[in-house]
């Protein structure tokens, strides 16, 4: 049994400034990965299986899908060791007899089309890119051959397994010589430069290759902000090469703003609005030029291919930020979009301003579309203890169908929900690991609420992943001790589209881990990172064995509460009221906690739409909901007399926070997902 992974994985993808980074970080290495199985799949079981999703019907094939690590059974030791080096070989080497590396052709493209034959390049140039893509410095291989017996297929396994964790704790240590002014991306290797070494060198170095290889100001700063090292620049531009799909990805602003557009798509305003802003965005520097650019979030770019829509297929050319009133401003203008002619910035400031507000103003008279949210949403999903789910597998053919259960989830089931059903899009799905940019919450009517395949709010859409992860991958496990562990947690960033990048993907990586190691896995955490620099951090589990009402589950609760807020029904400030008064509350009884909280949403509720609730006595029933969350929440932090330990009734504290305490900031971030309580 041969067990085979690549590396740096985390490291590689999460430093990236543009989203496009953070997708072709995770598609190289799926490439890469790719090549390491050509040629042994065909010799011996190898999973997962390799493939890149291919859709025929919109020409899509831009979803990493490959895990970082395969297994492969052979009859003979020589076999196995013959497939590392084969792997190895595919993915590094540097001749072209008998093979090329997949590395190796993919970094040469790159080279090619924005170096080679520019003026500024130098030998020094040359030596720091040679040096920087060697493959044999860059990745981490990790392999273990372990001989085993079928009949014991279980055993063999674990054995591999504890092997293979043996080899990556002998981590591999490389010195690098990165001396000078380090990238601006990945702050650890030197930045490509010409002969100069200080960084008004490095400066002009950048600003003069971005004008000979006519590098658009959306591809790279043209004013020599962003000085990038090798590794950096050849994910920045792999779709330079013809192994690389050349297709859109959504910035954060563009992200941030999809559910706006989504209703700008079919929603009846004056076509002279409309046009007076096509007219004033309609240069060649703020529009995207390509002819798939519709597909950079393929929810909406699905949409204007019905009848009706495809007048306004042009919308999905524009950037988020042009639906931001701070965008039309002259500086802005030439360093995003670089119209460096000061009076077409100007001219295009003052124009493009007058005719967003007008748009603007003619969505608020519909009385149906939300303005343009600045926040968006960062995803980072992972299955929980997989190592339990595979540790007893009764034989290899279990161990395939969990593979292939594995496979049905990311590469159906995930694309589905995130980008068919919800106008997120996916950066990586490979296995139990999803990574994904989306919107906080859709204008969605009170009548397609109802319908089960619509989901409203990013809160909703993880939820829909949790279940269908669970439900894919537990049917092939054959023992209800292992159907158990199959779980997932998840982490959710919530950041401005101006947030640094590398950043939020900290963030949510981090709110990922505390979901399994401070709320004990099965869990969600949100992190809510606002602009003033405060932050809102809310954990919980996704459902709680004792409580019975389905709706006073986390998910259904919230998202109720979502809906109240969303119809003026209940105002945010019920939420304020009752953290103001946590201390108290905390040390109250369960019938007066809710008994209070009853009193508080009774007093911010708008009783001219008193209709709208589910029940006369709803509003009673969400506080019984809510204390008895709290009180299972508390649950596990009782002493041995069964009393409550002390915790934290900050809700900022970092500290294990009382259950209502934790139940409260969740109802301060479904007033946030509604864009009526964002600072």
């Amino acid at each position: 049994m041969l067990m085979f992974s690549l590396g740096p994985v985390q490291t590689f993808i999460a430093q990236a400034r543009k989203t496009r980074d953070l997708w072709l970080g995770s598609y190289l290495l799926s490439k890469l990965m790719e090549a390491a199985m050509e040629g042994i799949d065909d010799k011996a079981f190898v999973f997962p299986t390799k493939r890149i999703i291919f859709d025929s019907e919109t020409g899509r094939d831009d979803i990493p899908d490959i895990p970082n690590k395969y297994i492969a059974l052979f009859q003979t030791r020589s076999d196995a060791e013959a497939a590392v080096d084969r792997s190895r070989k595919q993915i590094t080497d540097r001749t072209t007899d008998p093979i090329t590396g997949r590395w190796e052709e993919i970094q040469t493209d790159v080279w090619k089309a924005i170096f080679e034959g520019k003026q500024v390049v130098t030998a020094n140039t040359t030596a720091i890119w040679e040096r920087q893509v060697n493959p044999d410095t860059l990745f981490e291989f990790f392999w273990v051959i372990v001989e085993g017996d079928q009949a014991d297929y279980s055993k063999w396994l674990a054995e591999t397994e504890k092997a293979f964790d043996a080899r990556k704790r002998l981590r591999n240590f490389q010195v690098r010589d990165e001396q000078g002014e380090k990238s601006t991306i990945s702050g650890e290797r030197e930045a490509l430069r010409g002969t100069g070494t200080d960084r008004t060198d490095l400066i002009t170095f950048w600003k003069k290759l971005a004008a000979d290889a006519k590098l658009s100001a959306r591809d790279i700063s043209h004013e020599g902000d962003e000085r990038l090292d090798a590794i950096d620049v050849v994910k920045r531009f792999a779709t330079k090469s013809d192994l690389i799909p050349k297709r859109p990805f959504p910035s954060t602003s563009l992200v941030a703003t999809a559910t706006f557009v989504e209703q700008l798509l079919t929603a009846t305003i004056d076509p002279d609005t409309l046009q007076k802003w096509r007219d004033t965005t309609n240069r060649k520097e703020m529009v995207e030029q390509a002819e798939d650019a519709i597909w950079a979030i393929p929810y909406l770019g699905g949409m204007v291919t019905k009848p009706g829509v495809t007048e306004r297929e042009w919308l999905l050319q524009r950037d988020g930020d042009l639906y931001f009133p701070e965008t039309f401003v002259p500086r802005r203008l030439e360093k995003d979009y670089g119209i460096t002619n000061a009076s077409d910035a100007a001219r295009i400031a003052t124009n493009g301003g007058t005719a967003l507000r007008e748009l603007l103003r003619a969505t608020d008279a519909t009385g149906k579309i939300t303005r343009p949210m600045p926040y968006y949403a960062m995803i980072q999903m992972d299955g929980d203890k997989m190592g339990t789910v595979l540790s007893d597998v009764e034989d290899e053919a279990e161990h395939k169908n969990i593979s292939q259960a594995l496979s049905t989830f990311s590469r159906t089931s995930v694309p589905k929900f995130v980008e068919e059903r919800y106008p997120g899009r996916l950066i990586y799905a490979g296995g139990d690991d999803v990574f994904a940019l989306a919107p906080l919450a859709r204008d969605v009517n009170k009548e397609e609420r109802l319908k089960d395949e619509t989901i409203s709010t990013v809160l909703e859409l993880v939820d829909k992943l949790r279940q269908e992860y669970h439900s894919i991958v537990e049917k092939p496990v054959s023992t209800l001790k292992r159907k158990q562990a199959v779980t997932t947690s998840a982490g959710i960033a919530i950041a401005h589209h101006f947030t640094p990048l590398s950043y939020v993907r900290r963030v949510a990586k981090t709110s990922e881990e505390l979901a399994k190691d401070h709320y004990g896995r099965n869990a969600l955490v949100v992190t809510v990172i606002r602009r003033s620099g405060e932050q809102t951090r809310v954990g919980c589990h996704w459902q709680y064995d004792s409580i019975q009402d389905t709706y006073g589950q986390p998910i259904p609760l919230f998202s109720r509460f979502y809906e109240l807020f969303k119809d003026d029904i209940l105002s945010p400030k019920c939420v304020h009221i009752l953290l103001e008064e946590a201390d108290t509350l905390v040390g109250l009884e369960e019938k007066a906690q809710q008994s209070e909280i009853r009193r508080v949403l009774q007093r911010q509720f708008d009783k001219d739409k008193a209709s709208e609730l589910k029940s006369e006595d709803e509003l009673a029933l969400l506080a019984v909901h809510l204390v008895d969350l709290a009180e299972v929440m508390d649950s596990d932090q009782r002493d041995a007399e069964g009393k409550k330990r002390r915790m934290a009734v900050e809700l900022h504290s970092d500290e294990r926070r009382y259950g209502l305490i934790e139940v409260l900031g969740w109802l301060l971030v479904m007033a946030f997902l509604t864009r009526k309580d964002q600072e």
